[in-house]
């Protein structure tokens, strides 16, 4: 489990990236609220916290992140939008 310390770095550097390429968002002017997000927005962003998180390289693809351990597991994370 991470440290209140480390949750906050972890966030600030989401916010950073956010920032800096406005990560597909979609901010109404009149309610900030609302926004659009992509599956690959989702997928970037647990790409950013399995960095931190995990001792593991992660891949990321169109509709999901694969993550591979030292220990040989590999898990696929699969993001789809429901409407």
């Amino acid at each position: 489990m991470m440290n209140d310390g480390k949750v906050e770095q972890v966030m600030l550097e989401v916010l950073r990236r956010l920032e800096d390429d406005h990560a597909g968002l979609t901010i109404s002017p009149v309610d900030d609220r609302t926004y659009v997000l992509t599956e690959e927005d989702i997928l970037r962003d647990l790409t950013i916290f399995s960095d931190e998180v995990f001792d593991a390289e992660t891949e990321q693809g169109p509709t999901a992140l694969v993550v591979k351990f030292r220990n040989g597991q590999t898990f696929r994370i699969a993001v789809k939008e429901e409407f």
